[in-house]
């Protein structure tokens, strides 16, 4: 029975020993009589740099230059247009070409245009703001919203009856000029 009374009197001394520690005051200033102390403002501190991630910019799409494309989408409502590029080859040059990809020569003789595409790999560029739309019976003088929706009907017919040259500048396509894949005749 004595271990009882020892573990008995061990806790209750634990108890008020725990109880009279959290009734002791903590605070470090009492408090005095009178006047409210002044408040003195914190200095500022002095402001450190936060590093700020650079995030690393995208490389444009295309180089500056100019390309033959097929233009398959035109997304004029997010200035964008989805292209796919294309080697264009050039009277006799045409002709040889046509026939190394397996046409006749009795039908490649004729071409004054070939538009080779093996590569079907889809681009999306960016159009600047002020690009220069080109188009066969298109009026240059039409709005730009209005050409870019001619552009987009071309595109949508599926026909590669044309084929774009595109001039990039700055990662943005800045100039789109129509020509024919065949003969006008």
């Amino acid at each position: 029975m004595r271990p009882v009374r020892i573990i008995i009197a061990v806790v209750f001394v634990a108890a008020i020993a725990v109880t009279g520690c959290a009734a002791h005051s903590t605070a470090v200033n009492p408090k005095i009589d009178g006047p409210a102390p002044i408040p003195v403002p914190e200095p500022n501190p002095i402001p450190v740099p936060v590093p700020v991630p650079n995030p690393t910019p995208k490389a444009p799409v295309l180089a500056d230059g100019h390309y033959d494309a097929y233009v398959r989408q035109v997304d004029s409502g997010r200035d964008r247009l989805v292209v796919d590029l294309v080697q264009v080859f050039h009277d006799q040059a045409a002709v040889n070409e046509a026939i190394a990809d397996g046409q006749s020569r009795n039908d490649a003789q004729y071409l004054s245009t070939y538009v080779r595409n093996e590569n079907p790999r889809l681009r999306t560029l960016t159009l600047a703001g002020n690009v220069r739309v080109e188009l066969f019976g298109g009026d240059c003088e039409a709005p730009l919203i209005q050409q870019l929706s001619v552009l987009a009907a071309h595109a949508r017919s599926g026909a590669n009856s044309y084929y774009y040259v595109l001039t990039v500048d700055g990662g943005a396509v800045q100039r789109i000029q129509e020509l024919r894949t065949s003969n006008a005749c």
